[in-house]
């Protein structure tokens, strides 16, 4: 009932003369006696629906021509054809713009008349297309013989001089919508019946026309079909009023992002797919800080350049932001919008960690801060950002919406140009690990890493032979911290780079200084994170350590996993191609575990096999590791590789890798990682 009394409204406002109806039977009634000149008709209605509505009509004989606009739910496409099949000739979709409504009915109103002019006067038909950007054609089903007029030949970009055959009038179509288009005429004949439908058509000169394509067949006295005449309509201009229309209904006019009514849709929609899915996604809330000042300082026209500038802005977070390209799969997922003011949204779908919405929380505070020049004016402007995350921090659209603002305005009141997470606990964890990345940064340069090193021994002799070096971190606070605290950090945020030269070169210095206390040259191996490994310029990295700590390169030793040979990419294959041109020695380590494909053994340059702990550790009690042990020493040996053992622990262990055949092996029964001081113990 609202929604027709508002229909109402803005169609007298327009100067319309409105007839309603409750229902369909009603609309039936209330049509044959008043003849309109336009229908609207809701899908959902009581008694009888828009379709059925539609078709009662059509099949009366004033109700061939009138023009009819269906109503239907927003981006509902199954509605929008169907409506379209039972002889609707548009939609328009819910929520209604009721500014928009008059001109659209207008715009029916007039190609209305030029429906009833065509059917008036045969002698007026060429012109009447011309002007109303109609051509016809028929298809004679039993000769197979097709005519189109000249109007219709120049709509779809066709020599008007010579004859037009079917093949011909199809091939205009878009390649992508050809078929569909070939399928519903070709459905129409088999079923008898009228069709009517929307394809793009390519011109000559390569712009694109919309062209509404309408046809019926005409049967004998027997009901055979003869021939199917049609007409071919223009409707470019209807096409683009609607795009305008959606621009004023669901975008800010001012800056071109959603609006908030597009944006609660596109909420809700997400809220419905993370039920479904058991999804998390984020909500950000912006406000920009100090902004009521910058308008009563320099102007509303200076405030509304900002606005637009700030909306460039966010849009070149969400386009360059790595993080985001990686959680949601496609940039498209996401939402900015201006619900009013300086005030914005951002929908962050799929985040998984909540982190990933502080990322971009971060990066937009760090765009934002730049300086603005505007009307001549150098304008600086900060933002306050407020997250909640569905569904810890609500289930609804508008709980979700008022939790982030509530975080905003939290983030105000800290200082503002910063974010805040609307649970504690999340802004106390994201600080906690933004803190723990600049300590790793500043640790980097106050010398606050170590490396310790575990012998490594030749099984047969019992002597040193290497060393793995594993780095550790003496934090000034926290002690000692092992690598499996801070590795998957330092890869998160890039620093791992940074680590992996510093490993490098710290174990070329050692292994310098060692040799110069007389101990001969140890090698070294050095565990490289392989995240991101082909744009770490790490072949360069590797040759300058070694030439700076005057070192051969057979006594390096660089141990990866076997998770970088299953990447199996053209880069790291040059990369591993790289490193034997230097004569280093290439290890793959915690071999045995996870999916260990012996195909890449083949594939890849590799010297050395290390047996993952979990197999050694266990090989004297469990028949199934010692199986498995035995099958990896004599594969590797079997290709010319050296077998290491790792996580050995009892001379036991130690005695029957030996028997087995495997050339060195390193663990706790051996020695545990030490420092380099008492490494120098080890060799004396």
């Amino acid at each position: 009932l609202s929604l027709r009394l508002s229909i109402s409204a803005a169609l007298e406002k327009e100067g319309f003369e409105v007839i309603e109806a409750e229902n369909g039977r009603e609309a039936l009634v209330l049509f044959q006696a008043n003849k309109p000149d336009l229908v609207l008709l809701d899908v959902v209605m009581p008694e009888m629906d828009g379709f059925e509505t539609c078709t009662a009509i059509r099949d009366l004989p004033e109700g061939q021509h009138v023009q009819i606009l269906m109503v239907t739910g927003l981006d509902d496409s199954d509605s929008t054809e169907r409506a379209f099949e039972v002889g609707a000739n548009d939609f328009v979709a819910k929520p209604l713009n009721w500014i928009m409504l008059g001109h659209r009915a207008k715009y029916m109103l007039r190609a209305g008349r030029a429906f009833h002019e065509l059917n008036r006067s045969e002698r007026r038909l060429a012109k009447t297309q011309e002007l109303a950007m109609l051509g016809n054609w028929d298809f004679d089903i039993i000769n197979t013989l097709f005519h189109c007029s000249p109007e219709a030949s120049r709509l779809l970009g066709l020599s008007v001089d010579r004859r037009v055959t079917y093949k011909d009038f199809l091939a205009p179509v878009i390649a992508q919508e050809r078929d569909k288009v070939k399928q519903k005429i070709d459905a129409a004949i088999s079923k008898k019946t009228p069709f009517s439908v929307n394809y793009r058509v390519l011109l000559p000169d390569g712009s694109l026309r919309y062209i509404l394509n309408r046809g019926e067949l005409f049967f004998n006295i027997n009901g055979v079909a003869e021939f199917i005449v049609g007409a071919v309509q223009d409707v470019t201009q209807l096409k683009r009023a609607e795009e305008e229309i959606r621009t004023l209904a669901f975008y800010d006019g001012l800056t071109g992002l959603a609006n908030r009514m597009l944006f609660m849709d596109r909420l809700e929609q997400e809220i419905s797919y993370a039920k479904r899915h058991k999804k998390t996604f984020a909500l950000l809330f912006l406000d920009l800080d100090h902004f009521k000042q910058i308008n009563d300082s320099f102007g509303h026209h200076v405030g509304d350049l900002l606005l637009k500038n700030v909306a460039e802005t966010m849009r070149g977070c969400l386009r360059t932001t790595d993080t985001i390209t990686k959680f949601t799969g496609d940039e498209s997922d996401s939402l900015i919008a201006r619900l009013g003011g300086d005030e914005f949204t951002v929908l962050l779908t799929g985040v998984g960690d909540p982190e990933n919405a502080a990322i971009v929380a971060r990066r937009i505070l760090h765009e934002m801060q730049q300086t603005y020049v505007l009307e001549s004016y150098e304008i600086n402007i900060t933002t306050s950002i407020g997250i909640s995350v569905f569904p810890a921090d609500g289930t609804s659209a508008e709980v979700l919406l008022k939790h982030a603002d509530s975080a905003m305005y939290h983030a105000k009141d800290t200082g503002k140009n910063n974010y805040q997470f609307y649970r504690e606990s999340l802004n106390t964890a994201i600080r906690e690990r933004l803190t723990f990345k600049m300590d790793m940064k500043n640790g980097l340069s106050r010398d606050e890493f170590i490396l310790y090193y575990q012998p490594q021994i030749e099984l047969s002799t019992g002597k040193i032979v290497g060393a793995e070096a594993l780095i550790r971190w003496i934090h000034p606070q926290r002690g000692m911290i092992p690598p499996d605290k801070f590795i998957s950090i330092a890869e998160e945020s890039g620093l791992i780079v940074d680590i992996n030269k510093w490993v490098i070169q710290a174990a070329c210095r050692q292994n310098k200084e060692w040799r110069e206390k007389g101990f001969g040259a140890i090698r070294i191996a050095v565990n490289l994170s392989g995240y991101k490994l082909a744009s770490q310029n790490i072949i360069e990295v590797i040759r300058d350590a070694l030439q700076e700590g005057g070192l051969e390169a057979k006594y390096l030793e660089v141990e990866i996993t076997k998770n970088v040979l299953m990447q199996d990419t053209r880069e790291i294959v040059l990369i591993l191609d790289q490193m034997k041109d230097l004569s280093l020695r290439i290890a793959v380590d915690d071999f045995g575990t996870g999916y260990s494909s012996l195909s890449y053994l083949t594939s890849f340059p590799v010297d050395i096999i290390k047996i993952d702990r979990s197999f050694v550790m266990g090989c004297t009690e469990l028949k199934s590791n010692l199986v498995i042990i035995k099958a990896i020493i004599a594969m590797g040996h079997s290709l010319g590789m050296k077998i290491v053992a790792e996580g050995i622990e009892t001379e036991e262990q130690l005695e029957l890798l030996k028997s087995l055949g495997a050339d060195e092996g390193q663990g706790f029964y051996v020695s545990p990682p030490v420092s380099p001081e008492e490494f120098v113990k080890l060799l004396r």
